[in-house]
Order: C-alpha cells, then sequence, then structure tokens
C-alpha cells in the first residue's frame, strides 16, 4: 500500500478544501493557504516519544514544493507520511528516522465563506 501524504488528509479548518498550498519554505516555516477562502494556517507538529520501523508506507520523496509540508518533529524531515489518522489526532511517519509526530494545526487565520 503506497504512503498517505499530508496532501490526502490536510483540510481547511474554516471551510473544509482539500486546495491548499504551501506558501513559505521550510527553513522559515509551515504556512499554508486554502485556495478557496484564503485562510492561513501552519502545519506543525510535536515529539511523541514513539518510533516505528521503515515500511513500505513510508515515504520515499520530498513531497512537491506546493503540496501541504510540514517537518517531523525529531529530525525535521520532510519525508513524512500518515501513520494514523482519527479526528482525536493524526499521527505521521518520519522516512528518515522513523519517528512519530503528531500533527498541529497553529496560527489560524480565517479567510472569508463563501
Amino acid at each position: 500500500m503506497p504512503a498517505r501524504l499530508l496532501a490526502d488528509i490536510i483540510r481547511c479548518p474554516n471551510c473544509g478544501s482539500a486546495d491548499i498550498v504551501y506558501s513559505c519554505e521550510p527553513k522559515c516555516c509551515f504556512n499554508h493557504v486554502c485556495a478557496d477562502c484564503r485562510s492561513t494556517f501552519e502545519i506543525n507538529t510535536e515529539k511523541t516519544g514513539r518510533f516505528e520501523a521503515m515500511n513500505s508506507a513510508t515515504p520515499a520523496e520530498i513531497p512537491d514544493s506546493s503540496a501541504p509540508t510540514t517537518g517531523c518533529a525529531q529530525c525535521e524531515s520532510l519525508r513524512l507520511s500518515v501513520f494514523s489518522s482519527s479526528d482525536a489526532e493524526t499521527l505521521l511517519l518520519c522516512g528518515d528516522c522513523g519517528a512519530l509526530s503528531r500533527l498541529k494545526i497553529e496560527e489560524f487565520a480565517p479567510g472569508f465563506t463563501g
């Protein structure tokens, strides 16, 4: 089974759109913009202290530069795949160090609603 990426699960906290664009660069921040309502938010991570073995669901490449992106909370790698996702939390698996990071949406600024 191929790895699920952030683009597969990230939705705008304001309007629910999947049309999300990464608008910065990793050495600065992980600010994203919703193409539909222009809301902005950061996709960040926090350490869980858990690690998993690498497997076929581990991402092989860094995502496209405009795709939803964040860094591993352990090593800052951009090679992340979705390990698990529920209403309670989303865990991301690092393709470099095997750490599980908890996804966090922060710095949300609502745009307009349609």
